[in-house]
């Protein structure tokens, strides 16, 4: 039983051709951080943050410049209760672990919350497509 546990976790794992390389020649927080606020869009920066993240508390500064760059295509086009909504999924993110203790922890909120705002800035830029066309 133990066997079959062990080698469908390995199976599951990701494999070393999945993993991006991080874009960011000088891979310090700096320049991650710059590096996120000056990609072309949301999805970009993400990319980067996802190819770059220490999985560490560090990630913390990137997932907010994450979260800043895909907050500029949709959060002033939220209403009231769309924007409570999203500030309330986000904190959700930010507490998540709060009974955890080490610095992975911070970096698995920092991802959820910088996934919230790339998911309504998704959203927001494909009914911004939709207008469009129609």
């Amino acid at each position: 039983m133990l066997a079959a546990l062990i080698a469908s976790v390995a199976w599951a794992a990701p494999k070393s051709s999945d993993a991006k390389q991080c874009p960011v020649t000088e891979h310090s927080l700096d320049a991650i951080e710059a590096a996120i606020e000056q990609a072309a869009s949301c999805g970009e920066s993400m990319d980067i943050f996802q190819a770059c993240a220490y999985v560490a508390s560090g990630d913390v500064p990137l997932g907010q410049a994450v979260i800043r760059k895909c907050e500029g295509d949709f959060l002033n086009k939220l209403n009231s209760r769309q924007k409570q909504a999203y500030e309330k999924e986000i904190s959700r993110c930010w507490q998540k672990y709060r009974q955890e203790s080490g610095t992975m922890y911070r970096s698995f909120e920092a991802m959820c919350a910088a996934a919230v705002a790339q998911a309504y800035s998704r959203r927001f830029l494909g009914l911004a497509r939709a207008k469009r066309r129609n």
